[in-house]
């Protein structure tokens, strides 16, 4: 849809106007008026203009006195404005030379001032090859989406977006227009390129909190990489140790189905709709999983906190999230037994991470999970592990990103 706005005090000149634009006969267009400056400036701030056809002449109400520059002033606020979208093409239509002048003057190197007279056709046939011209690029304006920042970073808790900082060089935080979420960018240099990361945390824990960050950074700043990190429950094995980084090579919501009632006992029908993390960049991390070496470093620059014995491992697997923390070894139990044997984690985040991207707009980013686990969810869950995990997380996304990830130049 193309908005055309006529900001006009006297009724006959807005007729004219307006049957000139009524020649284009198009469903595309859409036309709004204004008699004086304040209804203008409410018009601005409520719609997107593409044109403006005004006079130079106009009161700030109607029915005052006519300023001689009100048509300036309207412009020249709308140049200012914050909350003000200001017009892709102004056409003043004045009877007065003085005024298209100054039109002229202020404005003429972008736009158009047309001499309007009541006796003569000739501005309407002027007023009607500018409207084509500019109708034209407006119908035929293609937008092209492409990725802006490599790496977007997603955390559920702020103390792990913390971490991922730390990483980075120039951390600042970004503003978006119209949007009161608190994202951060920062870069890292790979053979001389300077990799360009965007990061945040979710207001809250969860799925729902997870895919609505994850839908409005993808929107937003358009990234070629999407990496979760963070801390996930590990289902306990002889195998998983505290810190140890699990990659969700795919993941579900562990609670969709159906419950139903057999008999005095609940019973829970899964429906398992799984999401599947990018196939190269789980190749990438069966390499980091092989890196026996890369892997001690990060359990030996680790000097925060409590760290365990044991040696730091990567797992790849699939990775359940959920409603709510678990604390209860049945649950796990359950989903093993009945869902899938081979599942590494549960947590609240990753599927709404993975079903965000998966049905983001083009060009989709490529997307995984990097999770470490800090508990078992179990009866004795706890915080001890809860800075390791964090940080051997997101030193494993350090890896990735800066040995393995391929930017374009």
């Amino acid at each position: 849809m193309i908005n055309i706005l006529l900001v006009e005090d006297k009724e006959k000149k807005i007729q004219d106007c307006a049957k000139v634009i009524e020649t284009f006969n198009s469903k595309e267009i859409s036309i709004e008026k204004a008699n004086d400056i304040n209804t203008a400036k409410r018009i601005l701030t409520r719609k997107n203009i593409d044109i403006m056809i005004l006079d130079i002449y106009l009161p700030q109400f109607f029915g005052d006195e006519k300023k001689k520059d009100g048509g300036l002033q309207l412009l020249e606020t709308a140049r200012k404005s914050k909350s003000i979208s200001y017009p892709t093409y102004v056409i003043s239509v004045s009877e007065y030379e003085e005024s298209k002048a100054l039109f002229e003057a202020s404005e003429g190197n972008i736009h158009k001032a047309i001499y309007y007279s009541p006796i003569d056709d000739k501005w309407k046939k002027e007023l009607y090859m500018y409207l084509k011209t500019s109708i034209e690029i407006l119908s035929n304006k293609i937008v092209h989406r492409v990725y802006d920042y490599d790496v977007a970073v997603i955390c559920a808790l702020k103390e792990e977006i913390d971490i991922i900082k730390e990483i980075l060089c120039d951390v600042q935080r970004v503003k978006v227009p119209y949007d009161q979420e608190i994202y951060y960018d920062g870069y890292f240099m790979k053979n001389e390129r300077k990799v360009r990361v965007v990061l945040s945390s979710a207001r809250q824990m969860g799925m729902v909190a997870a895919t609505a960050l994850t839908t409005r950074i993808i929107d937003n700043f358009v990234p070629r990489y999407l990496v979760m990190t963070g801390i996930t429950g590990g289902t306990k094995s002889e195998k998983m140790g505290f810190g140890d980084i699990i990659v969700a090579s795919r993941s579900w919501d562990y609670r969709a189905g159906k419950d139903i009632r057999e008999g005095d006992s609940a019973k829970h029908l899964n429906s398992l709709n799984d999401c599947m993390a990018d196939g190269r960049l789980i190749d990438y991390c069966r390499n980091i999983k092989e890196d026996i070496s890369s892997l001690r470093n990060i359990k030996d620059s680790f000097r925060s906190g409590v760290k365990p014995d044991s040696e730091l491992k990567m797992m790849i697997g699939p990775v359940v999230s959920g409603a709510s923390v678990v604390t209860d070894s049945e649950i796990v139990n359950d989903v093993l037994y009945n869902q899938d044997r081979d599942v590494l984690g549960i947590e609240m985040e990753i599927y709404g991470v993975y079903y965000a991207a998966l049905w983001a707009k083009d060009p989709r980013p490529k997307f995984i999970a990097l999770k470490s686990v800090s508990d078992f969810a179990d009866s004795d869950k706890g915080d001890t592990y809860h800075p390791y995990a964090s940080y051997t997380s997101a030193k494993a996304f350090e890896i990735l990103a800066q040995q393995y990830l391929e930017y374009d130049d």
